[in-house]
């Protein structure tokens, strides 16, 4: 059984590695505007809970406020993000997805299917019980 744990292992280590690899690439997922991972998250927690305060973002991605704010800074400085105040209330500043970061949204979205597609259709390949093996392993 040794020689399970040690491939085990040195596929688990290349799995990570390819996947580290991959998302320290920047990616285009719309026309022109090339996103670092942290950035197009970001666009996907604003997409997802739009018109957001700094903070509520901040607590979806659990990160800083320090650096929520210098990412919203980059992604509006793209034209992904505006901000605004409503009015009566200038104390409040909240953030939206202009058309742009709209596209970025979608197109992440995009990437996500086609992956998992991908993924889906390999799994189909496996039995029932081979499924629950995985999973039980995945969620461990």
């Amino acid at each position: 059984m040794e020689k399970f744990h040690v491939e085990l292992d040195r596929a688990l280590v290349r799995m990570f590695e390819v996947y580290n690899a991959l998302n320290k690439r920047p990616r285009e997922y719309t026309s022109g505007v090339v996103l670092y991972l942290s950035e197009i998250h970001m666009i996907e927690a604003i997409g997802h809970h739009p018109d957001c305060k700094l903070t509520e973002i901040s607590n979806v991605l659990n990160i800083t406020k320090g650096t929520t704010s210098k990412l919203l800074s980059k992604l509006e400085a793209k034209g992904l993000v505006s901000k605004y105040q409503v009015e009566g209330n200038k104390k409040e500043v909240y953030f939206r997805l202009t058309e742009l970061g709209q596209g970025a949204f979608e197109g992440h979205y995009q990437l996500h299917e086609a992956r998992s597609s991908d993924i889906d259709r390999e799994f189909d390949n496996y039995s029932p019980e081979e499924q629950r093996i995985i999973l039980r392993f995945i969620h461990m």
